[in-house]
């Protein structure tokens, strides 16, 4: 095959570095692929083939993590010393086989995932409900809000909290994956802040004034050369 012009390949070299550029100035945490057109030079409307994740970061905006932590937040300074302790009893008696199957509607359509042409003859793809609503009779609060907080695209307009798996090729494993996933979920959500001992407080505050000593001795030390080169100046000067 003939080798493009040279012309050719600085353009779009120049095009994917002008892209990356733009993107990380913008603050956007996306690829290449899903940057705007109006990025792009006129030489190339389409974004190249090859994907160049900027930073390695998901193609989720920003904020998207700031709201996440928000939430987070307001679920802590909402839960009380009794809301805490609740799920922290509830949390460490709570085990897979504890799993309310009964309160979930389990559905199957057509899979996407593994299974050859299994796929397109059975319905192998699970996908499993629950009401958040119904789920205080069985849940802790704080737990829920946490669900709420951390999970809040898995949750519908009607209130119901859906997954989904088609890892597996047969019915039973995809539906045991979403029963798997909804635990780890509730496990993850059901987590509280501990409080810390006061020798880990004392081991914080110790690695906090290194941490300090170390900056102000970085900044020393360049305001230090600054200053020298700044007297090499003013000597050739004279000179």
């Amino acid at each position: 095959m003939a080798a493009r012009p040279p012309f050719q390949r600085f353009k779009s070299v120049f095009s994917m570095a002008r892209a990356t550029v733009m993107c990380k100035l913008s603050g956007a945490r996306c690829t290449m692929r899903q940057l705007p057109k109006s990025i792009w030079p006129s030489p190339s409307p389409q974004p190249p083939s090859a994907v160049c994740q900027v930073w390695g970061m998901p193609a989720r905006p920003s904020r998207f993590f700031g709201a996440k932590r928000e939430n987070l937040d307001k679920v802590r300074e909402w839960a009380s010393e009794k809301d805490l302790e609740e799920a922290r009893l509830w949390s460490s008696k709570f085990e897979p086989e504890n799993l309310p199957i009964d309160r979930m509607k389990a559905s199957f359509v057509r899979s996407s995932g593994a299974g050859g042409q299994n796929v397109n003859k059975l319905n192998t793809k699970a996908e499993v409900r629950f009401s958040m609503s119904d789920a205080r009779n069985w849940m802790p609060r704080y737990t829920i809000k946490r669900i709420e907080a951390l999970e809040a695209s898995r949750i519908n307009k009607k209130g119901e909290f859906a997954i989904s798996s088609q890892r597996h090729r047969t019915q039973e494993q995809n539906l045991n994956d979403c029963y798997k996933k909804i635990w780890d979920i509730i496990k993850e959500a059901s987590k509280t802040p501990t409080d810390s001992s006061e020798e880990q407080k004392l081991r914080i505050k110790n690695l906090q004034r290194k941490a300090n000593e170390e900056r102000l001795k970085r900044k020393t030390k360049h305001s230090e050369k600054k200053t020298l080169r700044r007297e090499r100046k003013d000597s050739k000067f004279f000179l």
